[in-house]
């Protein structure tokens, strides 16, 4: 599991490199694409940030 979940962390970081040089590059891209990719990015890195405190706990406390 641990294999599959740095697998699907080095895609989400890819995907989000990915958003981020299309916004960047992209003449053509209008306000809703550019709407949705950011809050698609956002969306993305909370999900890695969740994959990784469930691979390297943190010691903060609720």
């Amino acid at each position: 599991m641990d294999q599959q979940l740095h697998m699907i962390s080095l895609q989400v970081k890819a995907l989000r490199q990915q958003l981020s040089d299309l916004m960047q590059n992209s003449n053509s891209a209008d306000a809703e694409i550019i709407t949705a990719s950011s809050t698609l990015a956002a969306q993305l890195e909370d999900y890695a940030h969740t994959i990784n405190e469930k691979r390297y706990p943190s010691m903060r406390t609720f």
